[in-house]
């Protein structure tokens, strides 16, 4: 009898984690172990709506983005009930470390908006997505489609884009095979940085479908060890070993996990950055438009016979924060539009892309439909204006 303890152990323990891998991707034992129903959305269907691409064969490669520095291909359906196809696969060849790849759709009840939402970075080989976790795939499917555009806040648009060609999609019914695939994929797939990478309490993977592996592993772990104890009969003292053999080796997984996603995002610093002077590196950046604007406002502020206080204003926060860093040592703030205090005469404000202030160019009036200062532009450069307040509202 002791020797079937081995094997019947050996059974266990990998019942027990085939049961924590089907719990983490959501699966049942009544889910087939394959997708019974498939359908194919071949690369050369979809219709090139930003950007170029041409048919190779059934692929489409694509050439070229569009002028917004975005490129997207969509593919009409004929209403297709996002229940009974909640795996999403697809295929790409040569697409760039500098490229992230987000999935649109519509539903019939709303042809009008467009849901997208950014999936695990394709290489050159399959991956495959768990639409359930996504809120908006529900009803009836009209349309889906593949939009790709340069990693934000990280690659300059400038240098984003190379050729990468398109191979196929399609959309499973639910199986193990595909819930499983889509679990490595948002375990193991390549994520960029983000400024949330800098935490570790912090998940740093905001692509559809993405988990901690770590609630997983920690649980299959402990329940292979009690079953291993349980059938194997060890003493305390070797429980207490395998524990400690099996904690050393889940933390060797999980650094080893760190340390793939480390090399894969230093490749994507290589790639942009190397060979390169450290003038053209610092040129380089993400924001090139902010950053250009930045450094006309600096020149245009060192001319000035004095050095007044500039307030800064922007629509988008993560630009406003940029702006006031790259403005900086000059004398910059964003206080007074907090405050609601008056702005004194002679300010200067520096709106970008409108932010929450309008300038009446007939009025000659600064306002945010609360208050109004009489005001004159001074400056302008591309999206950027800097206005000089004449006296208080």
């Amino acid at each position: 009898m002791r020797a079937w303890k081995h094997p019947l152990c050996l059974l266990a323990v990998v019942t027990a984690w085939l049961a924590a891998l089907g719990w983490a991707a959501a699966l049942s034992g009544t889910t087939p172990l394959w997708p019974h129903e498939r359908v194919m959305l071949p690369a050369h269907d979809f219709r090139v709506v930003m950007g170029a691409g041409v048919e190779d064969d059934e692929a489409l490669r694509i050439g070229a983005i569009g002028g917004d520095g975005n490129a997207l291909q969509v593919h009409a359906l004929d209403q297709l009930s996002a229940r009974d196809f909640p795996v999403l696969r697809y295929r790409f060849r040569d697409f760039p470390r500098t490229l992230e790849l987000s999935f649109i759709f519509r539903r019939a009840d709303s042809p009008e908006d467009i849901h997208a939402t950014t999936v695990p970075w394709p290489g050159d080989g399959w991956r495959s997505v768990d639409l359930r976790r996504i809120p908006d795939w529900r009803g009836q499917i009209v349309e889906v489609g593949f939009a790709e555009f340069a990693t934000g806040q990280l690659v300059p648009a400038s240098a984003a884009f190379r050729p990468f060609r398109f191979d196929l999609a399609e959309l499973d019914s639910l199986s193990w095979q595909g819930g499983l695939n889509a679990l490595r994929a948002s375990w193991f797939g390549y994520v960029p940085w983000a400024y949330i990478s800098v935490s570790a309490m912090t998940p740093d993977r905001n692509t559809a479908g993405a988990s901690s592996p770590l609630p997983t592993l920690i649980a299959a772990t402990l329940l292979s060890m009690l079953l291993a104890a349980l059938i194997l009969r060890w003493r305390s003292r070797r429980l207490l070993a395998c524990v400690v053999i099996a904690s050393c080796g889940l933390w060797l997984l999980l650094d080893l996990r760190w340390l793939q996603g480390f090399d894969a995002r230093h490749a994507l610093t290589e790639q942009l950055y190397a060979g390169k002077s450290w003038e053209e590196r610092d040129r380089l950046q993400p924001d090139e438009d902010v950053a250009f604007v930045a450094g006309r406002v600096r020149d245009w502020l060192a001319a000035q016979p004095n050095n007044q206080r500039v307030l800064v204003d922007a629509d988008v926060q993560y630009v406003l924060l940029r702006l006031i860093y790259l403005l900086l040592p000059r004398n910059v703030g964003i206080d007074l539009f907090r405050a609601g205090t008056p702005f004194p005469p002679d300010s200067l404000v520096l709106l970008y892309a409108g932010g929450r202030w309008q300038y009446d160019a007939e009025r000659r009036l600064l306002g945010n439909g609360a208050e109004s200062y009489p005001a004159e532009r001074v400056f302008d450069s591309g999206p950027a204006h800097l206005y000089r307040i004449r006296r208080t509202p």
